[in-house]
């Protein structure tokens, strides 16, 4: 018995030309799209959500940022915020999609892309009005308030530039904010329109949608309006900064592009949580719950 054991367990060294035969068939590397849209949804929940816990932790110290994307210059939270957006950007390009054309897929790769856009190209700013804080250019500045309005108003010919130490090109901004936008846009499009579309065995034999159909419809339809709505709003903030002279330090004094950029990010979650049938019971049609 004991020479069987010995021998299993030198199997693992083999040198012949039928070295490690595969036992598997080729369906064991088949990914299940609806696991991998539960999964992708998860992240999107939990990014804003784990961002705001850290805004607020005293052990890990950094201040609550004007933005999401501006954690990328925060200690320690910038990884989770550069993880979650590459990891999210990787599974849209693998998410294959169920729709026979392979539309889906197409459509995914081009989010992912934006994706990795938003977590490698930083925005501009450091987004703190913290007396004391560090960017991710290793950057560390003292509680000086002198050397604060030094980053806060604009050079002079005896005041130095010092925006390079959070600006990773002088474009790099322009990149990520029109990732993002796009992001939100091709996230928006597959709720309102792709998650919407309706198969045969969705419907009842009179032609009307089955009642789970109908359900995740209304999920998908309110996330894709909620992303929506929040692109519209942070579009009309930046307009109405470049073009007017209104008065607008309420919107970064109240973090507003944190929680639109969270509740699109929220909204995204949810529809792709939805679209992976969390909710077995009342989100999965008869058909699927046979298979």
């Amino acid at each position: 018995m004991q020479d069987t054991d010995r021998g299993a367990q030198m199997q693992m060294f083999q040198t012949g030309k039928d070295r490690y035969p595969s036992q598997q068939d080729e369906a064991y590397a088949t990914i299940n799209q609806r696991t991998l849209a539960f999964i992708v949804g998860l992240v999107a929940l939990g990014l804003p959500t784990v961002l705001l816990i850290g805004a607020f932790n005293p052990v890990i110290d950094t201040c609550f940022r004007d933005s999401i994307s501006h954690f990328y210059y925060a200690p320690f939270w910038g990884g989770p915020f550069i993880g979650a957006l590459v990891f999210i950007g990787t599974y849209m390009f693998v998410y294959q999609g169920e729709d026979k054309h392979g539309s889906e897929a197409r459509l995914s790769n081009f989010a992912g892309a934006f994706a990795f856009g938003v977590a490698l190209f930083p925005t501009a700013g450091h987004g703190c009005d913290a007396l004391s804080f560090r960017s991710r250019a290793l950057a560390e500045f003292a509680p000086d308030p002198d050397l604060l309005d030094l980053i806060k108003t604009a050079p002079t010919d005896d005041r130095p530039d010092l925006t390079f130490y959070f600006e990773l090109t002088s474009w790099s901004a322009t990149v990520h904010y029109l990732s993002a936008t796009l992001l939100f846009c091709f996230l928006a499009w597959f709720a309102l329109v792709v998650f919407t579309a309706v198969e045969e065995h969705q419907r009842n034999p009179d032609g009307s949608l089955k009642y789970t159909k109908i359900v995740r419809n209304r999920f998908y339809r309110i996330c894709g309006a909620v992303m929506i709505l929040c692109i519209l709003c942070m579009m009309t903030y930046a307009l109405l900064a470049h073009l007017t002279d209104l008065d607008l330090s309420w919107w970064a004094a109240n973090n507003m592009p944190f929680w639109f950029e969270a509740t699109a990010l929220w909204a995204f979650g949810i529809s792709w949580i939805v679209k992976g049938r969390f909710f077995h019971r009342y989100l999965r049609d008869e058909a699927e719950q046979r298979t």
